[in-house]
């Protein structure tokens, strides 16, 4: 009887051990494949959770070349919203988003890629198009896990979407918190963010009094999330093993959805194609 229980746990052990590298694996290959994406071109779906419990719902449509960065976008849903374009290449335009606006002032703009006016209906500046940004956050939830890799990381099966076959991976993060931070001189609540790998609409959201991303000074203590999530769920494509679908969840539910479609992996660019005068754009 002995023997049989040490047989048991030693295969409850084995199994644990091998979904915990299979994880691994794949989030392996899948920061290799984003590497290994120079340039893409897709369609996102996009729900972000807005400060006061409102929501945004989107849709655009993105080009991406990742070094040197340039980045195209427009959107395609809401209507309302339908047939804005914009321009980011931190050597042009003066480092600014080159905006093509679908009503008022009814002329080209340039605003600062993490400007209210650009982040107001979305969770991310136009710099954080494509899969680096993710890779970044799968990098910091791995390294805060540790030892702890196959607590926090688990393998859910597997589900199709998009008419694609994907792994489901799931990250909890059971020492999700608030902690304080200091502001620093001349940040952004975009610049913490970027600094401790977190959400930087989880900050605006749960600090009343701070209205935008600039509206803070140095020596201000903020109340930050100690890491992007407390869960996230993913849906990695077993073909190019690229996060196609991406889930974060805080104790209030949803909190961001990003869906990608007709995703073309290293498409091959015109010359002109990330500047105002490329055929087909509007500016």
């Amino acid at each position: 009887m002995k023997r049989v229980l040490l047989f048991f746990v030693v295969g409850v052990l084995f199994c644990q051990i091998a979904v915990a590298q299979d994880v691994k694996q794949i989030l392996n290959k899948t920061m290799a494949a984003i590497d290994n994406a120079k340039t893409l071109s897709y369609r996102m779906k996009f729900k972000d959770r807005l400060v006061g419990g409102k929501w945004n719902i989107a849709e655009v449509a993105t080009k991406l070349h990742v070094s040197p960065l340039k980045v195209y976008i427009k959107t395609l849903a809401p209507a309302e919203g339908a047939n804005i374009e914009m321009l980011y290449c931190p050597t042009m335009y003066g480092g600014k988003c080159h905006i093509k606006p679908n009503g008022f002032p009814y002329v080209n703009v340039n605003l600062a890629p993490t400007s209210s006016h650009v982040m107001k209906s979305q969770h991310h500046p136009p710099s954080d198009s494509g899969f680096q940004k993710f890779k970044k956050l799968i990098q910091a939830a791995m390294n805060k896990a540790g030892m702890q890799f196959n607590q926090a990381f688990s393998l859910h099966g597997n589900t199709t979407f998009d008419g694609k076959a994907c792994y489901v991976v799931q990250i909890n993060d059971p020492t999700f918190t608030f902690v304080n931070y200091t502001v620093k001189a001349g940040q952004s609540l975009y610049d913490i963010a970027r600094e401790k790998q977190v959400a930087e609409y989880m900050i605006l959201e749960n600090n009343k009094g701070v209205d935008d991303f600039f509206d803070i000074k140095a020596g201000q203590v903020l109340k930050i999330p100690t890491s992007y999530s407390p869960k996230t769920t993913i849906y990695i494509d077993q073909k190019t093993y690229l996060p196609i679908y991406q889930k974060m969840e805080d104790s209030k539910g949803l909190f961001e959805q990003y869906e990608f479609y007709d995703l073309v992996i290293n498409p091959k660019f015109a010359t002109n194609e990330f500047s105002e005068d490329f055929k087909g754009y509007g500016f």
